[in-house]
Formats: C-alpha cells, sequence, structure tokens
C-alpha cells in the first residue's frame, strides 16, 4: 500500500468513476486501475464496485475512505509543518526581567536576537521577581526570568545560572581588608536591603533565620542606584558583586565573601505550563541561555552556568 493508493481511491469517490478519478490524478486508467488492485489487495477485501455510470464504494471501501483521508489530511499536516519549521521565528515576546538583572542582560540579549531572529520582537518588562512572577501566571508575560523558583504544578522553569552574594562595603570600611566574612556578623552590621517582597532579601533573611540570626535593616530601598549611592555614602548592603561591577572597579566600594555560609542563589527561566508556545518564545528562551552563558564566560558576570537546557 502506498500514498498514491489512498489518492486513488479518494478520487474515485469524488469523481464517481475510474477514468474521470485517473484524469483529476493525471494517470493513465490503467495506472490508477492498478493503484485500487494494490489497495484492495493490501486490504483484502473488494472497495469499489463498477457499473454503467461510473463507480461506486462498497461499504467496505466507505470505511477504508475515511481512513484514507484521515491519512491523507495527517501527512499533509507533517508537510506544512515542515514549512513552518523552515520558517524564521516571529512575532511579539513579552519578557520579564528582575530589576537586578535587566542591566546586564538586556544590552547582551538584544544583539544577539537582532543578529539571530530579527523578525523577533521583544517587549522588555522590568519589575521585581515577585511582581514578575504574577504577571506571568497573568499570562501578560511569555517568558520571566525569576530567582530560587522551583518548577511547580502551573510553572515550568529551567537554571540559567548560579550566583553568590556578596558583603559590599564602602572601600574605607574596616570589612573591606577582610578575604571573606562569616554570617554572623553580617547579620550583626547594620544593613540598607532592597524591600522584604524583592528575592535577594527573602534569601538573606531565610540564611539568617536558619542560624537563628536577626538582620538589623535600617532602610528598605527597592533601587539599585539609591542602595549603591548609600554604599559610597558609608553603609553597607548584601548583592552580588554582578550588580556593582562599576563600583567596585572604580574604587567606590569592595565586595566581601560571605562564608558560614556562602550565600548562594540561582536564576531561572520560567514559563506557564498551560500556555502556547510559539516558536518566538522558545526561540527568545534559548537566545537567554546563551546571553547569560556569553557574560559568564568573558568573566562579565560572577556566576555559573548551570546545566539547564532552556524551554525547548
Amino acid at each position: 500500500m502506498e500514498l498514491r493508493d489512498l489518492h486513488a481511491l479518494i478520487a474515485i469517490a469524488e469523481t464517481g468513476s475510474l477514468s474521470a478519478a485517473a484524469r483529476t490524478l493525471r494517470l493513465t486508467q490503467p495506472a490508477l486501475t492498478a493503484s485500487l488492485q494494490r489497495l484492495e489487495v493490501a486490504v483484502g477485501v473488494g472497495l469499489v464496485t463498477r457499473h454503467s455510470r461510473g463507480a461506486v464504494l462498497t461499504e467496505e471501501g466507505q470505511y477504508v475512505l475515511q481512513k484514507a483521508r484521515d491519512v491523507v489530511h495527517d501527512v499533509g499536516q507533517i508537510a506544512r509543518l515542515h514549512d513552518s519549521l523552515a520558517q524564521e521565528p516571529a512575532g511579539e515576546v513579552r519578557l520579564g526581567l528582575p530589576t537586578t538583572v535587566a542591566g546586564g542582560l538586556i544590552p547582551e540579549l538584544i544583539p544577539l536576537m537582532q543578529a539571530r531572529h530579527p523578525q523577533i520582537r521583544l517587549h522588555v518588562v522590568e519589575a521585581m521577581s515577585g511582581v514578575l512572577h504574577e504577571q506571568l501566571q497573568l499570562g501578560r508575560l511569555d517568558l520571566a526570568v525569576l530567582f530560587d523558583s522551583a518548577p511547580s504544578a502551573d510553572m515550568r522553569c529551567t537554571p540559567l545560572l548560579t550566583e553568590t552574594l556578596y558583603l559590599l562595603v564602602p572601600r574605607k570600611h574596616p570589612m573591606a581588608r577582610l578575604p571573606a566574612v562569616d554570617l554572623v556578623r553580617v547579620a550583626a552590621l547594620s544593613l540598607v536591603l532592597p524591600g522584604v517582597a524583592n528575592s535577594i532579601r527573602k534569601h538573606i533573611e531565610v540564611a539568617c533565620l536558619a542560624k537563628g540570626l536577626a538582620l538589623t535593616v535600617l532602610a528598605d530601598v527597592d533601587s539599585l542606584p539609591g542602595i549603591l549611592g548609600l554604599v559610597r555614602a558609608g553603609y553597607c548592603t548584601v548583592l552580588p558583586k554582578y550588580l556593582a561591577k562599576g563600583e567596585i572597579a572604580a574604587g567606590h566600594m569592595v565586595a566581601v565573601a560571605i562564608e558560614n555560609p556562602t550565600l548562594h542563589w540561582m536564576l531561572h527561566l520560567a514559563t506557564r505550563r498551560d500556555a502556547p508556545r510559539p516558536r518566538a518564545s522558545k526561540a527568545t528562551g534559548k537566545l537567554i541561555h546563551a546571553a547569560c552563558a556569553n557574560l559568564v564566560m568573558r568573566g562579565d558576570w560572577a556566576a555559573e552556568i548551570s546545566t539547564g537546557q532552556g524551554l525547548a
């Protein structure tokens, strides 16, 4: 049995005669008859009854006709899928990025997107992780980069990288000369930190709670420039080194390692499990992984690449 044999049966059913079916398929009538006979041998029953006015399908022929149309339709779908996959991903992708990530990732991601997928239009929303998680659940975002976000019944998450948190102090601070400082000493400092809804703040508080420590927070500041300005003015904070690399390079502040324990957190790429996943979103997810890897390999982002494969 071949696909052309199924086309022969369909043409006979639609035209009502072997000769008309042969003309429709641009075959000789003997070739069409051979296809019909091959199909009848394969299924083991007669499919067509000929009469003076043409041909009509038997009851068995009607059953096989229905199946033949299903097969031809499915084959056509596969062919169209091939055409779709050969096309360039296109359309708008709404991407949510935490404030702590956006400034470094956007300049790396956008040129990659323009070079590899110029027909994708990226709409970037910058907000705190908690807000991004909510917007993703509401369907207002297609993808979001989130911190310490585990897969759940409604959320698909893949790891991007693992990052270390440091104590950031002014360059003249007594702790600036230390290679590392215990978490107990960090908790005893008067700190300026992001607000309680921020992922960094939650991560630090969980680590302190595990050791029976309580943080002393002078001010909740949901502004990265604001926090860095306060550190330059003499205050201390806990942040990833990546966020303050310019200030550190300029000598305005020092990043001191935290130990007992070292504070690590993981960055994830998330999407809703029940959301449609067009090719543009999948392509964007892969480029986000590539952009993070580029930043880490160049030494621009002090982190370790995770082994996740992206949102396939």
